[in-house]
């Protein structure tokens, strides 16, 4: 099979809960909307059907993105509509055939999206058929979005506000009545200054800085975690869920430190401790979670020594977000090493530069997808297994 490389976004609903991922395929073949994206629609329907769905969505619906071809292509008849969103590009013209089939994927279960939508006329007949329509927030003005929003509203489409970049855009795209929001609008900090770190937010850096202290102990390391309850009784249900597949069950902290390692339960219980501080979104947690396992994945895979500070690179990436602060005023309370700190700040390094790669994932950016010289499969397979690893991970509760 021709290497082809999947990353996803996070599409949230108005809750703040996490409502579906769109998937994001590319390979060096795949030539959006030319006469030769036959053989690259052919490449991603064995994709989809080889990985499976499941494994990267798990059991929240997957948006794919259609060209003319991929739509057209007799092989989506082959696929279960459960779960699937054909989310049609914008720039795939409306005509008859097209509209036929379309409303044939439909009535076989298939849900159906319409990307970057802008009405015009001759694009209605898909407006019927619609389920979703998605509104970009950077293409539209403020008159214009109002007028999309209201339109597409009285014909009782959910709407899915695009490219949502800031809590702004955020609230302003809930008061129009959007349904769900796509963007990293819950991944930038609300403010972009040096701000006072709350003092009930600085007990628990002490804490995140006395785990990932080098010198830490296990028996100070259990002392720790045993002085609160709340993370005790987390640490056990981690360590004994299906994910380690342990034969015993673990009954102890210090049991749990010896069967699984000092430095996996010190980057759990630093993911507990930035979950406590404040009002950070389950789905921000759960992308930090991919960002460390694939970073670490991606050292082991290359050949790095010390692939576990690869992890806490990950995990850290996002403490500005969670504190509201600047990234360099929330690493001054953490205990890293100047390579971790240079990493987080100026993707310096090795450990930087597996960070930059894993960022890339997140927003399908292949070019930028690149780590020590390993091949493309090896960056998709790891990224692929932290995705597994992190939604199995966080079934059993952050």
């Amino acid at each position: 099979m021709e290497h082809c490389f999947i990353g996803r976004q996070p599409i949230l609903d108005r809750e703040g809960k996490l409502y579906a991922y769109e998937l994001l395929h590319r390979s060096p073949a795949m030539t959006p909307l030319t006469d030769g994206d036959r053989a690259s629609s052919d490449m991603l329907l064995k994709v989809v059907w080889e990985l499976g769905i499941p494994q990267i969505s798990g059991t929240h619906p997957s948006f794919i993105n259609m060209t003319r071809n991929l739509l057209m292509n007799r092989g989506l008849d082959a696929l279960p509509p459960a779960g699937l969103v054909l989310e049609i590009l914008e720039d795939v013209p409306a005509d008859a055939a097209l509209v036929r089939r379309v409303a044939q994927l439909r009535d076989r279960g298939f849900k159906i999206a319409l990307d970057d939508f802008v009405h015009i006329r001759e694009r209605e007949p898909l407006v019927d058929l619609a389920d979703i329509v998605k509104l970009d927030c950077l293409a539209l003005d403020e008159p214009a979005l109002r007028w999309h929003a209201e339109w597409l509203s009285r014909r009782k489409i959910r709407l899915l506000a695009e490219k949502v970049e800031t809590h702004e855009m955020h609230q302003r795209t809930m008061a129009l009545g959007f349904d769900y929001f796509q963007g990293y609008f819950f991944a930038r900090p609300l403010v972009q200054k040096r701000s006072r770190i709350l003092p009930n937010k600085l007990v628990l850096l002490e804490l995140l800085a006395r785990v990932n202290d080098p010198a830490v102990t296990p028996e100070e390391l259990g002392a720790i975690i045993r002085g609160d309850v709340w993370t005790s009784i987390t640490v056990l249900k981690w360590a004994n869920g299906s994910i380690y597949g342990m034969r015993r069950a673990v009954e102890s902290v210090e049991r749990a430190i010896v069967v699984l390692g000092l430095q996996t339960i010190r980057n759990w219980v630093a993911l507990l401790t930035m979950a406590r501080m404040g009002t950070t979104p389950t789905e921000l947690l759960k992308m930090l979670l991919v960002r460390a396992r694939a970073c670490e994945l991606l050292a082991s895979e290359a050949g790095r020594d010390g692939p576990e500070g690869y992890f806490t690179v990950g995990l850290l990436s996002a403490l500005d977000i969670i504190l509201q602060t600047d990234m360099a005023h929330a690493l001054e309370v953490v205990r890293l090493s100047d390579e971790q700190k240079a990493a987080i700040l100026s993707r310096a390094g090795d450990p930087g530069a597996a960070l930059q790669a894993v960022i890339a994932m997140e927003s399908g950016d292949l070019a930028q997808a690149r780590f020590c010289g390993l091949a493309e499969s090896d960056v998709t397979g790891c990224y692929l297994s932290a995705l597994t690893w992190a939604d199995a991970l966080s079934g059993n509760g952050i």
